[in-house]
């Protein structure tokens, strides 16, 4: 930091706000996204990480092609602040009062399928809580479009297959399970309840059509790495994916509350997966500055309520 600087103007003092609204540019690298975050206009931004400039005397970003990028002396400047200005707003965030019996507030959860079908069969807050409405919405396809969201507040929690890297979320296991294979009651080869991995291989398969880390849903899970298979049709969904299994001789892998759910009604007989995976897991994650929430402390409960424990 400039010493000269500070020194010329001893009795000014230093506006905290302008290091809240760097910050929101740090993270998501854009005056528009960062001006809609706080609810501000892009000029008040770009006037305040100007004013910030001239305090510290340093640049702290430099344009790219479509938005900006922090400087050296800017990373080093969030490591030092970030957490000291997030503890103030979580503090603020506490105090704010919330009575889920009186306060009427709608909830917005994004949610893989898998949960989600849990969430619809136990969630009713309503009869408990009439002014309190969540809504569940399926996660979008992009992981940078799900924590924009979050960050930017359109959304108040999300449950997903994997917990957030970031510093900037909090993230909670909620939830862990198997797979299973399914396939027709009346699957010519299949009928003694087991399945190893050449039957596995040797049959035509659907598909779920999502991707993490570039890898398909079961290569993301399984521990080896599986020869290709021959695919009989690819899904969005999970419950997409059932009614192909049923009126067809090809096998599926799905999440193991999935097959218990729903096994009878498209009448599928359940196997072991014959291959070494991971858990299927949901986690919980949301802002950081939103831990002492009253409100999104009280929704994380009822998250934990009727996944963790079921």
């Amino acid at each position: 930091m400039d010493n000269k600087k500070l020194e010329s103007k001893p009795n000014k003092k230093f506006d905290l706000n302008l290091l809240r609204v760097f910050i929101s540019t740090y993270e998501t690298e854009s005056v528009t996204k960062s001006a809609e975050q706080l609810d501000l206009t892009q000029s008040a931004v770009s006037n305040a990480l100007t004013r910030l400039k001239e305090n510290v005397g340093k640049e702290l970003f430099s344009r790219t092609g479509r938005g900006i990028k922090p400087t050296r002396y800017a990373k080093e400047l969030y490591e030092q602040t970030h957490d000291h200005i997030m503890s103030i707003e979580k503090v603020i965030q506490g105090l704010e009062a919330f009575d889920p019996k009186k306060t009427q507030r709608t909830f917005v959860v994004y949610c893989h399928e898998a949960a989600m079908l849990r969430l619809q069969k136990r969630l009713h807050v309503c009869t408990t809580y009439p002014n309190i409405e969540i809504i569940l919405k399926e996660l979008p396809p992009k992981d940078a479009r799900i924590y924009e969201d979050l960050q930017m507040e359109k959304v108040d929690l999300v449950i997903d297959v994997s917990p957030s890297d970031s510093k900037v979320f909090q993230s909670e296991l909620l939830h862990s399970e198997g797979l299973r294979c399914v396939a027709s009651k009346d699957h010519p080869r299949l009928r003694q309840g087991k399945l190893d991995k050449s039957s596995y291989m040797a049959e035509s398969h659907v598909l779920l059509n999502i991707r993490r880390h570039n890898l398909t849903f079961v290569e993301w899970l399984v521990s080896e790495v599986l020869p290709p298979r021959k695919v009989f049709s690819q899904h969005s969904s999970l419950l997409g994916m059932l009614p192909s299994v049923s009126n067809s001789q090809a096998i599926a892998v799905i999440p193991q509350s999935v097959a218990e759910q729903y096994g009878d009604v498209f009448q599928l007989q359940t196997f072991p997966f014959p291959f070494e995976t991971k858990t299927f897991d949901s986690y919980m994650v949301w802002p950081s500055k939103m831990s002492h929430n009253s409100a999104i402390t009280w929704l994380r409960q009822q998250m934990v309520y009727h996944l963790k424990e079921s």
